[in-house]
């Protein structure tokens, strides 16, 4: 009865713990939600407060839309990982040349890299395949290396690499930028937190980033780590 007892505490204990994770997560979402609605709502007013010229309604329309967009990145997130926790959720696993897969993140990010004044580069040996969900591993990837470039200053450096370790594949991403207080490292992969809320917020991000990266790791097996 007492092993009993202490196995129905601790599924109690997991449960109460699930429950205020859905709490926080609710009212996270929640407020994600009202400010670019409040947002979208406060442009409408002001612009249909008095006649205006066609410029500056063009200009309410233009930061309308900045934030429906916003909107939109939000929602989708929520979206996929909300189906990646379904037990139905599958990958569309294929042989993938890794070192392929890493250029074509480095080509998308070049010109924002250029712009910013950053290295970016790729070190992986040829050939390294593994069985991989090419459109997830890309977007984890990216969702990195868009971290790294924004918390990056001029003239420093963001490096993707990729090798083999114990039978399983090993990518990383790494930077010589701001780095992350050791305080905040066990949270930044909690959905919705933000190491600097201002800047990720004016940035565009949710604070959704790093929480789908770990969510895609562990989809195909894996564990995702950091460190600064």
């Amino acid at each position: 009865l007492a092993a009993l007892a202490s196995t129905f505490n601790e599924m109690l204990d997991r449960l109460e713990e699930s429950f205020e994770r859905l709490s926080r997560f609710s009212a996270d979402i929640a407020h994600e939600l009202r400010t670019p609605i409040q947002n979208l709502r406060g442009e409408a007013e002001v612009a249909l407060a008095r006649p205006r010229p066609a410029e500056e309604y063009r200009e309410a329309l233009v930061s309308s839309l900045e934030e429906c967009q916003g909107l939109a990145r939000l929602i989708d997130s929520l979206l996929f990982l909300a189906r990646a926790e379904s037990p139905e959720a599958h990958l569309d696993r294929e042989s993938v040349d890794v070192a392929n897969e890493l250029e074509g993140v480095r080509s998308f990010y070049e010109a924002s890299a250029t712009a910013a004044g950053v290295s970016l580069s790729v070190q992986c040996p040829a050939p390294l395949r593994a069985r991989l969900d090419r459109t997830l591993v890309r977007r984890a990837v990216a969702n990195l290396v868009g971290n790294a470039l924004a918390a990056t200053p001029r003239g420093g450096s963001v490096r993707m690499s990729a090798w083999e370790e114990e039978g399983a594949v090993r990518i990383e991403v790494f930077d010589n930028g701001v780095g992350i207080p050791a305080e905040v490292l066990p949270r930044v992969f909690d959905r919705f937190y933000r190491v600097d809320r201002s800047r990720s917020k004016s940035s565009g991000g949710s604070g959704l980033g790093l929480a789908i990266v770990k969510c895609i790791a562990e989809m195909h097996g894996g564990s995702i780590a950091i460190a600064s």
